[in-house]
């Protein structure tokens, strides 16, 4: 049995072709994802590790911030100088570096534009010193104020030499400078700009603080481990300062990537197991209809003595070398995939090439588990099938074995559906806590899709029949076999249109969401965007004093409403406090209240918008304790309640203050983003261009009109859904492999019955158009159920985060139109080869055929 099943194998390597190729795809995502996150994770921890000083002596802080929210405020936690000394002076320690590093900076060249990275990350800032790690290529170190150097990937993507004048820009002023220098890093640049100067000048221009340092690099006497230096400072130095080792701050490092990392790592997992569950169906549909063309053969192996177990094993056999030579494929193409990244993000100034693609032992067990488990899964069913097949089978001339009546699994689908429904429905009305709408539409969204599943070929019959009706009056008696065709086998048309209706659900659902999600933005900043521009930092950065003192200069501006932030802890929950002008936030911001004022709010207490409150219990009165990053803490009184921004959830809510009540927690904070009001009667066209004027020195700072701050947000939604758009792409890729597999082996098993109808007068033409015609309904099939769940389940998503100030219901119909345009599109194309195939049957061996 076994070397039959490898014959066969080996005999209808073609028809497998697209179901390997279905494994292929899956098992290369899983394993392209699991490769690249742990090359990346190792190159960072490594630079990490080998740039970490023995011992490193920081301003101690209340807690670890997120790292996006630890740039928000511009605080620079410090230490004074005399620390320096007494780290010094400890027993074990060789010598003690100042040190000062800042991230909230920008460097610009003599045209004002930014030379540093494109790719989002920072651009450090930081005084002298020899390190071992950094070499000079070029030049000599900074030595007084005006010299800099500069770090040599950066020098060669913005074409910088020595002597080339650049300008750093940062919070607290800008200083200008000469490069005298080029450096190169031991062990590869993460992607940031680096610029060094002299330690006077990084501590007077840079950090505007004299007689301060950021932190203390320790190198250890020989002898001496890290860990014993380390308890040493902590004994002389006592409390208020953090100190790690070298292996801890490399843990740290790991932890803070890895965590990063978590993220996009399952989120690109998640559509890798949707592209796996898609090509679950493919290759159900494909082992089902291999095992539908074998009756006669399985059924004279059942007469000749064969098992059912043993016909059960031996279609599983067949599966099991589909699954390991998908799977092996797969790997292999995970692997190239995770190279083309390292490639790509080493040519936005990532340097990755001291690292080697990192391939651990589980990337290969996961992609062979992926990949053969997934394969026999989905051939379980037709085994079983195909061992249920009597010996008198090979008498019979039918090729295809009776199959069970749907009238269970259309009772039982009909109630899954049933109580999808409730749930959704549910989750759209009785929705006070996330909790409750999240539960209820979770469970809504599995029961509908395995409801839709499981009435997939009850469906069939009547989607497909109706969607076809036209086609006898349009293509006569061609358009008439290709709708019953269709309909011939329900199963068959169910699984394949299954495939692209998981696929499509999804689209729609996301689609729904996006366009309300941007609708009830463009709302709320009509409501509450009184101001005439709005002025932030690129990269999360802030502004700055300087930048703030010449805005307010300029003619005709009436208004400037000033925001800050502080990083602060409410029960061991982090969030970010907003200060504002208080005297303006009305003109500027119009703050849409459910209770309480910005009276209230002027008068020490703070605001927090209603999904917060409901979600920590507040109220009019309620007392909140918080602990700032700085150490800082005090207990704020709850005088007004916002609605809730639209998108923002629980960890994005909106905790609100007077800047002079901020000021007290964090007096440090910088401003991050300004609101002007020009006076009435202001040409606003001069106002603009004075605004360029004085901002053309600061390419760290934008300028948005309530058109343009609706623009930016429509296209982050935007570019959000175009990437899960393209991950969807995967599943919809296999989706429509699954309908040219179908037809392929659809062709095959009609082959006697095309010839028949060659014999009978059809031309070649019409065959082509009879498989092509029957491809459109499978695939627009498929469309329709997928986008009417995700319409579903989109509209009860939107209804649930309502919660989140997403208020507007918006249905995209013009991309919900091009999806189902494309679906058909996509049919015609998943015929091509099968009805070429189909038109090229010889009509004397087609009617020969068994």
């Amino acid at each position: 049995m076994i070397k039959a099943s490898l014959r066969n194998f080996l005999a209808h390597k073609g028809r497998m072709a697209l179901s390997t190729l279905a494994v292929l795809l899956g098992v290369a995502f899983v394993s392209g994802t699991l490769v690249f996150s742990d090359t990346i994770n190792t190159a960072f921890t490594s630079i990490s590790s080998s740039t970490a000083a023995d011992v490193t002596v920081k301003p101690k802080q209340a807690f670890t911030p997120e790292i996006e929210d630890r740039a928000l405020s511009g605080e620079v936690p410090t230490l004074p100088v005399s620390v320096v000394a007494k780290v010094a002076a400890v027993p074990g320690v060789q010598a003690a570096h100042g040190q000062i590093s800042l991230q909230n900076l920008t460097v610009v060249d003599q045209n004002n534009k930014p030379v540093g990275p494109t790719t989002g990350a920072p651009t450090l800032g930081q005084n002298w010193c020899d390190d071992p790690q950094v070499h000079l290529a070029q030049g000599h170190a900074p030595t007084k104020t005006g010299e800099l150097v500069i770090d040599q990937a950066s020098a060669q993507h913005k074409n910088i030499h020595l002597g080339d004048p650049l300008h750093i820009l940062t919070p607290t002023g800008s200083t200008p400078g000469t490069v005298v220098g080029i450096v190169t890093f031991a062990t590869g640049n993460p992607g940031v700009t680096m610029v060094y100067v002299d330690t006077a000048t990084a501590q007077h221009a840079l950090l505007g603080k004299p007689d301060v340092f950021t932190g203390v690099t320790v190198d250890t006497a020989p002898g001496t481990s890290h860990t014993t230096a380390q308890k040493q400072i902590k004994t002389a130095l006592g409390d208020g300062y953090s100190i790690a080792t070298k292996e801890e701050q490399a843990q740290t490092a790991a932890q803070q990537i890895s965590s990063f990392l978590s993220v996009v790592t399952l989120a690109l997992l998640g559509f890798a197991g949707l592209a796996v569950l898609v090509g679950i169906f493919l290759i159900l549909n494909t082992f089902s209809m291999l095992v539908a063309q074998r009756t006669r053969e399985l059924g004279l192996l059942r007469a000749l003595g064969a098992g059912r177990g043993q016909v059960t094993r031996s279609v599983l056999t067949e599966a099991l070398l589909l699954g390991v030579i998908g799977s092996t494929l797969g790997l292999g193409a995970g692997i190239g995939l995770a190279a083309g990244l390292k490639s790509l993000i080493s040519s936005f100034g990532v340097d990755l090439s001291g690292t080697a693609l990192v391939i651990n032992p589980a990337t290969p067990a996961a992609a062979y588990a992926i990949g053969v488990l997934t394969t026999l899964v989905a051939a379980y069913l037709p085994a079983r099938r195909a061992a249920r097949i009597s010996p008198m089978a090979a008498l019979r001339e039918a090729s295809t074995p009776a199959t069970k009546p749907l009238a269970v699994r259309s009772a039982l689908g009909t109630a899954l559906l049933l109580a999808g429904g409730a749930a959704l429905a549910g989750a759209a009305k009785y929705h006070a806590t996330l909790t409750t709408g999240a539960g209820l539409l979770s469970g809504g969204i599995v029961a509908t899709l395995v409801a839709l599943v499981v009435l997939g070929p009850a469906l069939s019959r009547v989607v497909v029949h109706g969607l076809g009706a036209f086609y006898p009056a349009l293509f006569g008696a061609v358009g008439r076999m290709s709708r019953l065709n269709a309909v011939r086998n329900p199963r068959r048309t169910g699984a394949t249109a299954g495939a692209l209706m998981i696929s499509l659900s999804l689209v729609g659902a996301v689609a729904v969401l996006a366009a309300s999600l941007t609708t009830s933005v463009n709302r709320d900043v009509d409501n509450t965007f009184g101001a005439d521009y709005a002025l932030s930092g690129n990269g999360q950065q802030p502004i700055g004093h300087e930048v703030t003192a010449k805005i307010k200069t300029i003619p005709g501006i009436q208004a400037v409403t000033r925001q800050r932030y502080a990083v602060a802890h409410l029960n061991g929950f982090q969030l970010v406090l907003s200060g504002v002008d208080v005297a303006t936030v009305d003109q500027a911001v119009k703050p849409q209240y459910v209770a309480g004022s910005t009276a209230d709010v002027a008068a020490g207490k703070v605001m927090v918008d209603e999904t917060t409150a409901n979600a920590d219990r507040l109220s009019i009165g309620s007392k909140v304790e918080l602990h700032f990053l700085n150490g800082n803490a005090g207990t704020l009184t709850v005088g007004a309640i916002s609605k809730p921004p639209a998108g923002a959830g629980k960890d994005g809510g909106s905790w609100e203050v007077s800047l002079d009540t901020l000021s007290r927690f964090a007096p440090e904070a910088q401003d991050f983003t300004l609101y002007l009001n020009t006076a009435p009667g202001a040409d606003k066209k001069q106002v603009q261009a004075a605004l360029d004027t004085t901002l053309a020195g600061y390419p760290q700072v934008s300028v948005q009109s309530q058109a343009d701050y609706k623009k930016s947000i429509t296209s982050q939604v935007d570019t959000v859904l175009y990437l899960v758009y393209a991950l969807l792409a995967l599943a919809i890729v296999i989706a429509v492999l699954g309908v040219v597999n179908t037809l392929a082996l659809s062709v095959i098993e009609r082959t006697r019955e095309i010839g028949l109808l060659r014999a009978v007068g059809t031309s070649r033409r019409q065959i082509g158009r009879l498989i092509r015609l029957e491809s459109v309904l499978i695939a627009v099939h498929g469309a329709l159920l997928g986008l009417g769940l995700g319409l579903a389940w989109g509209i009860a998503g939107q209804r649930v985060l309502v919660l989140y100030g997403i208020t507007a219901l918006s249905i995209p119909w013009s991309t919900i139109l091009a999806v189902l345009a494309g679906s058909a599109l996509a049919g015609l194309a998943a015929a091509v080869l099968p009805a070429v195939k189909a038109a090229r049957t010889k009509v004397l061996t087609a009617i020969a055929a068994g």
